[in-house]
């Protein structure tokens, strides 16, 4: 299993939200690529990055950032937020990046989900409140079958499924196992868990029920989960 550590940029900086909302905002880190290399210093090796402006407005904003961060990962690597076209999956992908991570449109635009297809390394954010997919920085919600999602995704070839329990988001709450039991009997595409992760335990945990990977957020910027102690359990 991956430990991904997770990296959320606002304004330029890197800041935590709590169940997405950008009212609730902590910031972290003035400047966010010497923080990656913190916490490469201290053991990480695979990076999730999310361009938060870029989910709000739909258009990719740090990206610039997210290119420097990817000169100093060596690791996986995987980035979204605003990420609504063909030209944006480009671009990421002629940066190196491992996993593009693509939600509101692919699950608005049926079209544009099948087109999907001619990449190798798309990641579908699959982001829950109560059940439902919801899209547009978690804002509106997607009159879609979770399991018909799910088989679309096998038929169009997505290299993982990122799911987010938007009501464990940066609550430090712990993750919602009965969901990602559900997710993961429903589909053999690599599940990625996110939301809620708050001790090692919980990493754990997800790596026995067979999650490919786990987001590591705010418990490891408020010092609850080491970094030292979360890569052990990753590949």
């Amino acid at each position: 299993m991956k430990a991904l550590f997770a990296m959320d940029l606002m304004d330029s900086k890197t800041v935590r939200l709590k169940k997405g909302d950008f009212d609730k905002v902590t910031v972290y880190s003035e400047n966010p690529v010497k923080k990656i290399e913190e916490m490469i210093q201290q053991g990480a090796r695979d990076f999730h990055i999310i361009d938060l402006d870029g989910a709000r407005t739909g258009q990719r904003t740090h990206h610039e950032i997210i290119k420097e961060i990817r000169l100093k990962v060596n690791g996986y690597m995987e980035a979204g937020g605003g990420i609504r076209n063909e030209g944006d999956i480009k671009f990421y992908c002629e940066w190196g990046l491992d996993g593009v991570i693509v939600g509101t449109r692919a699950l608005e635009d049926d079209a544009f989900f099948k087109s999907l297809s001619m990449f190798r390394n798309i990641v579908l954010g699959l982001d829950l409140l109560d059940g439902k997919p919801m899209v547009r920085g978690w804002k509106t919600a997607v009159n879609k079958d979770i399991k018909q999602i799910l088989e679309e995704s096998e038929q169009t070839g997505i290299m993982a499924i990122l799911s987010t329990s938007i009501a464990r988001d940066g609550m430090l709450s712990g993750p919602d196992y009965e969901g990602m039991k559900n997710m993961l009997s429903m589909t053999k595409i690599p599940v990625i868990a996110s939301g809620g992760v708050t001790h090692i335990d919980d990493v754990k945990r997800l790596k026995d029920m067979g999650a490919w990977a786990v987001i590591l957020g705010k418990a490891v910027y408020e010092g609850l989960i080491k970094i030292e102690e979360a890569v052990k359990y990753a590949d």
